[in-house]
C-alpha cells in the first residue's frame, strides 16, 4: 500500500467514484483510454482518491470490472503516485485471498459494500484485507432503510473488530432527505471514533445538498463523480464535491482539469427512465429493481409505483405485493 494515503492525513477528503458507479450504466465497458483519462484527470484536480472499479478474477471481465494488478500498477505510474487508488470488492467473490494477494501492493484502499444482512460476510472480507495490511472501508448501503438502533448496533459490531479504517454511509437509493442525512450521520458519529464517509445518489435531487449536510454533521470524506454520472439518477458532481471540501479547508483543488474530464467519459443516461429512478428515491426501494419491474409491468411500471407507499422495502417481492394487492 502506498504511504501517501492522504485519506488518513487530511481532515477532509474527496473520493471520485466515476469508473465504479457509472459502470452500472455501461456494464463497466470503459476503454483503457477512458480509464487512464479519468484517473489521470482526477489526480490533476488534487482529489485524494479515485475508485478504479471492482476487483475480480472472474473470466471475461472488462478492465474496470476486474482491476488487475498490472492495470493498477500502470495507473500509479501514470499519475506519479499522486492519488490513492481505491477499489471495491463484491461480496459475491469467492477466492478473496487470491484477489488481495495479487493486488495488495497496488491498492491504497479497498471498499467493502454491505447491507445490514451481509455484515458478517463483509467483516470476513475486511479480516482478509487486513491480513494484507490493506486500508479498509466498510460501506454500509441502503441507509434509508435502517432504524437508529440498527445503525448503532452496526457501528458497535464493526468498531469492535478493529478491522475498518473508514465507515462509509451510502444513500444507495437516493432516498434520504437532507434532515435525514444529518440525523443518520449524527447517530453514527456518536458511536464511531474513526473516519466517516458519505456517498450520495441524486434520485430526488438532493445529491448537491446531502454531502454538505453530511460534512456538517461529522463526515470527513465525500464521494463525487465526473458529470455526476452514476447508477440511476447519478451521484454528486465531482466539481461540487471538491468545492464543498475546499470551502471547509481552504484546499487548493485544481478545477481546470474538470473541463477535459467532462469530455473524457460518456455513458448512456436514459431520460426515459428518469422518472422511475425518481420514484426509487421517493418510495425508498433499490435502484437495481427498476429493470425487473419494467420487465414485469412494462409501460405501466411508473403508474403502479406512484400508488405504493414510501417504505423501507428490503425485497422486490414487497413492492410486487403492494402493486398487486
Amino acid at each position: 500500500m502506498s504511504t501517501k494515503n492522504r485519506l488518513f492525513q487530511d481532515p477532509y477528503s474527496v473520493l471520485d467514484a466515476t469508473l465504479r458507479d457509472a459502470g452500472y450504466m455501461n456494464n463497466w465497458a470503459f476503454s483503457r483510454e477512458e480509464i487512464f483519462n479519468v484517473v489521470g484527470g482526477v489526480a490533476k484536480t488534487g482529489a485524494e482518491a479515485v475508485e478504479v472499479g471492482y476487483i475480480s478474477d472472474k473470466p471475461n471481465r472488462t478492465p474496470a470490472a476486474c482491476c488487475r494488478a498490472e492495470l493498477l500498477h500502470e495507473l500509479h505510474e501514470h499519475t506519479d503516485n499522486a492519488i490513492n487508488l481505491a477499489v471495491m470488492v463484491s461480496l459475491t467473490e469467492q477466492n478473496i485471498d487470491n484477489l488481495f494477494a495479487s493486488r495488495h501492493e497496488q491498492i491504497d484502499l479497498v471498499r467493502i459494500p454491505s447491507t445490514f444482512e451481509e455484515i458478517p460476510i463483509a467483516l470476513r472480507f475486511a479480516e482478509m484485507a487486513k491480513r494484507y495490511e490493506l486500508a479498509c472501508s466498510f460501506n454500509l448501503v441502503n441507509i434509508s432503510t435502517l432504524s437508529d438502533q440498527q445503525l448503532i448496533d452496526i457501528v458497535h459490531e464493526v468498531q469492535q473488530t478493529g478491522l475498518v479504517d473508514i465507515f462509509y454511509l451510502a444513500d444507495s437509493r437516493g432516498a434520504c432527505r437532507p434532515e435525514e442525512v444529518s440525523h443518520i450521520v449524527e447517530v453514527v458519529r456518536q458511536h464511531w471514533d474513526g473516519l466517516l464517509g458519505f456517498h450520495a445518489h441524486d434520485n430526488t435531487g438532493f445529491a448537491t445538498v446531502n454531502p454538505l449536510m453530511a460534512l456538517d454533521a461529522g463526515c470527513q470524506i465525500i464521494d463525487g463523480t465526473v458529470n455526476g454520472l452514476g447508477l440511476g439518477s447519478g451521484n454528486t458532481n465531482l466539481a461540487h464535491a471538491l468545492s464543498l471540501v475546499a470551502q471547509r479547508t481552504d484546499k487548493n483543488y485544481n478545477h481546470a482539469p474538470l473541463d477535459a474530464l467532462r469530455q473524457a467519459i460518456t455513458v448512456p443516461m436514459s431520460a426515459e427512465k428518469s422518472y422511475l429512478y425518481y420514484l426509487v428515491g421517493a418510495k425508498n426501494f433499490a435502484q437495481l429493481w427498476v429493470e425487473p419491474l419494467i420487465e414485469r409491468y412494462g409501460n405501466d411500471t411508473a403508474r403502479y409505483l406512484q400508488r405504493i407507499p414510501r417504505k423501507a422495502y428490503t425485497q422486490i417481492e414487497q413492492i410486487i405485493q403492494e402493486i398487486e394487492a
